[in-house]
């Protein structure tokens, strides 16, 4: 017998929002801080409040469902980011460590999309608001 599931892929949308969520906490922390003369960094400068693990941790499916879902066409992605983040896999594995994996996943494409983009949209926001001596 076949079946036929449908599926409701949500992880992308879900990561774009992270980042442009991301890029707003940028945009903030230049606006607090105009006197910065370099892009701030995402870890100590941004995330210096928690902020970014906020935007991440919001992002990730609460839903057994969803989460199932996002498993199933992005587990592997997914594992690999949670073994990049370093954590150990001996014994059982706790409820919900599916979902920390997303995490892991989301929070490697923010800190990616960061990586490749930072730097453009502190140097635009430099051009519009230059430093006053």
């Amino acid at each position: 017998m076949k079946r036929t599931v449908e599926i409701n892929d949500t992880l992308q949308e879900r990561i774009d929002s992270a980042i442009d969520d991301v890029r707003e906490e940028l945009l903030k922390f230049l606006r607090e801080n105009p006197e910065m003369d370099e892009t701030p960094d995402l870890g100590n400068d941004l995330d210096y409040s928690g902020a970014i693990h906020e935007i991440v941790d919001g992002s990730v499916p609460i839903y057994t469902k969803e989460i199932d879902d996002t498993w199933y066409l992005y587990g592997d992605r997914c594992e690999a980011a949670f073994d990049a983040a370093g954590f150990e896999r001996e014994g059982d594995w706790p409820s919900g460590w599916q979902a920390a994996a997303i995490y892991c996943y989301i929070e490697e494409q923010v800190n990616e999309w960061y990586s490749n983009n930072a730097d453009d949209v502190f140097n635009e926001w430099r051009a519009e608001n230059p430093i006053e001596e």
